[in-house]
């Protein structure tokens, strides 16, 4: 934590305040997840003759693609800022090495309680408050207009009805080749099969990890999304995916009806072959699992101790497992192999 601290000073120093007596104070570190290292703290400045307070979060990217990852973040933070979506503001964005041989983000802190406390560790839990707020956020989100953030030559590429499933099928193939993960293969044929049942008819911006745990809730009742390295312009179908397959291996199957049933009350469409895309989760999510446990956490820009966390999850890997062989059919016996090693 000093040396975090002392690389915070020394870029503050060079690069923010460099003509003006600052101090950083409550440095603590907030990192919980699978990727990024996170810290609080409080810069203290006077400016105009005024002592200011700024509450901030430090967020530092591991992995192969942090360069790509934390330019990313900060270029859909601002744009999603400008579009009145409710995220943290983005200060700056460091890629020189040099402080914490990784890049980093600064950006404001929210304060207040996560949402999947709230709605799953809470005595007395307004569920049906939490999940009609959780899921206005995400129906939110989906219908922003998503051409902002894509390069204006690639609009027409996107409107394509199987643009983005054709993507995430070949690249789900390149993936497998690379890794030799081929008992994989038939899950993705699987996919192939039925490929022409899910046309996208309206591209979305997506965040791609978003659940419970993912937003703040301030004492006002107002909310702010946070992490969102991955967010992109996809089909929304692939973001709902994900998320009902995080919620039912971590906090039980009921939650995906609950979930799916207040987000299509909420959406102004129906979203349908939702099938179709939980495989593609519950086959994405064994894939981070089964390569960070056999290649090294790096290779899917996690951070090292995340392996920890991965085996102490693993009854949540081998629920995942299930809910994949039960909609495809599809054993994979040496995933089923790894992850039996571990419970």
């Amino acid at each position: 934590m000093n040396e975090i601290l002392k690389n915070l000073e020394i870029y503050y120093r060079q690069h923010q305040l460099s003509h003006r007596a600052f101090e950083i104070k409550h440095l603590t570190s907030l990192t919980s997840g699978w990727e990024n290292e996170m810290y609080a703290f409080d810069l203290e400045y006077a400016l105009e003759n005024t002592q200011r307070k700024e509450e901030l979060v430090l967020r530092i990217y591991p992995g192969l693609d942090a360069q790509t990852k934390s330019a990313s973040e900060f270029q859909n933070l601002k744009l999603l800022q400008h579009n009145n979506y409710p995220v943290p503001r983005v200060f700056f964005l460091e890629q020189d090495r040099s402080f914490f041989k990784k890049p980093f983000v600064v950006m404001e802190r929210i304060k207040g309680e996560l949402l999947g406390k709230l709605l799953f560790h809470s005595e007395n839990p307004d569920e049906k408050k939490i999940l009609a707020l959780f899921c206005k956020l995400f129906v939110q989100l989906h219908q922003l207009d998503w051409q902002p953030f894509v390069e204006s030559e690639k609009h027409a590429q996107y409107r394509q009805p199987y643009y983005f499933v054709d993507e995430w099928l070949h690249l789900a193939r390149s993936y497998l080749s690379k890794q030799e993960l081929n008992e994989f293969l038939p899950v993705v044929d699987w996919l192939e099969q039925r490929h022409d049942r899910v046309p996208c008819s309206q591209p979305s911006v997506v965040h791609q990890d978003f659940h419970p745990f993912n937003i703040l809730v301030r004492i006002d009742g107002t909310a702010s999304v946070i992490d969102w390295g991955s967010s992109r312009v996809s089909d929304a179908r692939f973001d709902l995916a994900w998320t009902m397959m995080l919620a039912s291996a971590y906090h039980g199957v009921e939650w995906r009806e609950k979930i799916l049933r207040e987000y299509q009350d909420i959406a102004p469409t129906e979203l349908k072959e939702i099938e179709y895309f939980e495989v593609c989760a519950y086959v994405s999510r064994l894939f981070d699992i089964i390569v960070s446990l056999t290649e090294g956490p790096e290779k899917r820009g996690m951070r090292p101790e995340a392996i920890a966390m991965i085996k102490q999850e693993m009854g949540a890997a081998k629920r995942v497992y299930d809910f994949l062989v039960n909609r495809t059919k599809i054993k994979l016996d040496g995933a089923e192999r790894i992850i039996s090693e571990y419970i």
